[in-house]
């Protein structure tokens, strides 16, 4: 089971606290009038404070008022109490922690907050609305809003991490790299500063003597602690809290306007290094009349550089402070789920790519000659060239294919408007021609794919070894999954679904603006959508088709006996192309730790009718069994045909997820998740009465065999 490290649902004391912090961030964000002081006159605590004033305590609030207790001076929140934590929770913290640090490659995300601790966020007249002064407010809000609210709505788990920088003269890593959990939420609250009135007015004049605060140390801090661990999955964010007072032209003895070029080419560089999996957010504490020039300059960087750069102004309210750091949130929570669904935000995204749903005329054909056509071949793991049609045009007309085998045309046209964009791949429609012109055109409408990236123009043909041989490996468990839905009670040959991956073959073409003058593309069938519904029924994370998703903490314990058994038996000396063993009993029974996934029959599954979702929900899991719990392939999307006989679930674009036993990851791509991505699905998964009718078993050792064989007889490569 995974280690606890948030928030203990039968710990009635912390549920208490947390209502209390909550009910007061909702007072904050509205006036406190006459009647909550006079309610806190009455039924609050008073003590004696400094100046000849009261101080009452109540319902969250602190007051301060005059001598006669009838003229209010100032209110505030009383301060966040810290979290009371068991020793489980800090055990489980301190092993997720120490997990993070041996395997940066498990982490999903990672903030590091950078806060102006100079003097100026101090002072009296920098105040925010309801807290004593700025600082106490950045530090307040960030531990209830990015911390708190995070863990009690589920949108950060143990594999979120986080750094914090504070920084006035020079900078301070406070901490680095820890999961976000309740000891983060208590160490951040330990931060605010408790000096007496009379030290936070002097603060602003100490400034000016030591230096006060530099922007330019503080983003280089911030810089390093994003390179540790650094792995392509993971989101990255900075969040900058600032009253906008840099003092580095002094420090360095240049101008203010050199000294802003320097934050720029710093936030440029971290920038165009990690793309759109950075988040950078600028914060500016004021008022209208302060410019906060340098953020919003940094700010704009980052997005001219391929982030998500923001600024926001905050206008000295708890309320504006909360909506700052809830956007952040949200940029990084999507950039989250982005990268965790494929995508490679690093990368840059070819320009001028526009979808033919916004265009006009909607296609605008350009003609290219095939110059090779090739069909992924199982048992060699590789492209193998086969001068034939391809495969989406034998399989969507076998009776023309047929006649043309012999003569292929020579040409395809491709639209140039794109029907469809995914994480890695831009899909167009395409057409066989045998001329240059719409004449020509032969066969159906087809889908052409291709990369979505700069970066991986050049690969042509290798580009789409991986989506081949994905698809087809969850084509053959298909077709395994119809023979055995023949076992199935009220089984009908001509009624019961079944399920197909349609065929994908690859053709090289010339194209004088692409590098070397040849292009490659993944040419399949074009699902109809006109007529049938584009369904996405589960996803590569534990999502469902009703939209159920799950952010999956980290399963510590297990990932740690994983790391011990990896160093036993020397990864390194391992060479990437050995297979791994199909021994069940080294493989962890995820199944048994996932939520329903031993066998319980969902009550609310469809006695009548077919629903294509009691299917595909049963073949992921069939996936995961059949394989002898190697395999489980899901990301299950298409169209539910029911022109066809039997009535077909058509789809394309799978993920597979492999548990090896050898530590190798991404075996199937960048979708690949691997063990944590089977832990996701039977997180979610409800076995229905499909599961239950296949009599599922994890005794099959000859898939990976049989598959590379009937794979590879299944086609036709005599046209070698």
């Amino acid at each position: 089971m995974a280690t606890n490290t948030g928030f203990e649902g039968k710990n009635t004391s912390l549920i208490t606290i947390l209502s209390t912090v909550h009910g007061q961030l909702r007072r904050e964000q509205r006036d406190i009038d006459k009647r909550d002081l006079q309610r806190a006159l009455k039924y609050g605590r008073c003590e004696r404070a400094w100046g000849q004033r009261w101080l009452v305590e109540y319902d969250g609030i602190t007051f301060i008022t005059d001598l006669t207790k009838r003229r209010e001076v100032t209110a505030y929140p009383s301060p966040l109490p810290d979290i009371p934590v068991n020793y489980s929770t800090l055990d489980g913290h301190e092993k997720a922690k120490r997990l993070l640090q041996q395997k940066p490659e498990l982490s999903t995300s990672h903030t590091v907050i950078v806060v102006d601790n100079s003097g100026s966020m101090l002072s009296k007249k920098n105040d925010v609305h309801l807290y004593r002064d700025s600082q106490n407010a950045a530090f307040s809000m960030t531990a209830l809003e990015f911390v708190a609210e995070q863990l009690l709505s589920n949108t950060a788990v143990n594999s979120d991490m986080v750094s914090l920088v504070k920084f006035g003269e020079r900078p301070s890593i406070e901490f680095s790299r820890e999961p976000i959990g309740w000891p983060v939420y208590n160490k951040i609250l330990t931060h605010r500063n408790k000096d007496k009135y009379v030290n936070r007015q002097h603060a602003p004049y100490m400034d000016e003597v030591l230096g006060g605060s530099n922007y330019l140390p503080a983003l280089k801090a911030a810089q390093e602690l994003l390179e540790l661990g650094h792995h392509d999955k993971c989101a990255k964010s900075i969040f900058f809290f600032s009253d906008g007072r840099h003092t580095d032209h002094m420090k360095l003895g240049i101008t203010s306007e050199d000294s802003i070029k320097r934050m720029k080419e710093t936030i440029t560089s971290m920038s165009s290094k990690y793309g759109e999996a950075l988040t950078v957010s600028m914060v500016g504490l004021g008022n209208a009349h302060d410019l906060f020039l340098p953020l919003k300059e940094m700010a704009n960087a980052a997005t001219d550089a391929g982030a998500k750069g923001s600024f926001e102004r905050c206008e000295k309210t708890a309320h504006s402070i909360s909506s700052a750091i809830s956007s952040m949130v949200t940029s990084t929570t999507e950039t989250r789920l982005t990268l965790q669904e494929g995508g490679r935000s690093s990368f840059t995204e070819r320009s001028g790519l526009t979808s033919e749903k916004y265009s006009f005329p909607k296609c605008n054909w350009t003609y290219f000659k095939i110059v090779d056509h090739f069909v992924y071949h199982p048992q060699v793991k590789e492209f193998r060239s086969a001068p034939m049609l391809p495969l989406a045009a034998v399989h969507s007309s076998p009776v023309e294919a047929s006649r043309r085998m012999q003569a292929p045309p020579p040409y395809i046209a491709i639209n140039s408007n794109y029907v469809g964009k995914g994480a890695e791949r831009v899909a167009f429609r395409c057409r066989l021609s045998d001329a240059e012109n719409p004449r020509g055109f032969v066969f159906e409408d087809m889908v052409a794919k291709e990369t979505k990236h700069d970066q991986r123009i050049g690969e042509r043909v290798a580009f789409h070894e991986g989506f081949a041989e994905t698809q087809d490996l969850a084509n053959y468990l298909a077709t395994e999954f119809n023979k055995h839905l023949q076992a199935i009670p009220n089984y009908r040959l001509t009624l019961t679904p079944q399920l197909r991956f349609v065929s994908c073959s690859v053709l090289l073409l010339q194209d004088s603006n692409w590098p070397g003058g040849e292009r490659g593309v993944l040419v399949e069938k074009m699902l109809d959508t006109d007529r049938f519904r584009w369904v996405k029924w589960n996803d590569n994370n534990g999502g469902l088709m009703n939209g159920e998703k799950k952010h999956i903490p980290i399963d510590v314990d297990f990932e740690l006996k994983e790391l011990q058994r990896e160093e036993a038996q020397h990864l390194g000396a391992i060479m990437e192309n050995d297979e791994d063993s199909d021994d069940d009993e080294s493989i962890s029974d995820v199944e048994s730790e996932g939520g329903h996934g031993n066998g319980e029959v969902d009550v609310n599954s469809n006695d009548s009718g077919i629903d294509p979702s009691e299917y595909l929900q049963a073949f992921t899991h069939f996936t995961y069994r059949f394989t002898n719990k190697k395999v489980m392939v899901c990301d299950l999307q298409g169209i539910f045909n029911t022109d066809l006989t039997p009535p077909t679930i058509e789809m394309t674009d799978p993920a597979i997820h492999y548990a090896s036993t050898r530590g190798r990851r991404m075996v199937f791509g960048r979708t690949d998740k691997g063990r944590s991505g089977m832990n996701a699905f039977f997180s979610t998964h409800k076995c229905t009465k499909i599961c239950k009718y296949l009599h599922l078993s994890a005794r099959n050792k000859k898939w990976n065999r049989d598959w590379r064989r009937e794979s590879t007889q299944r086609t036709n490569f005599r046209h070698n």
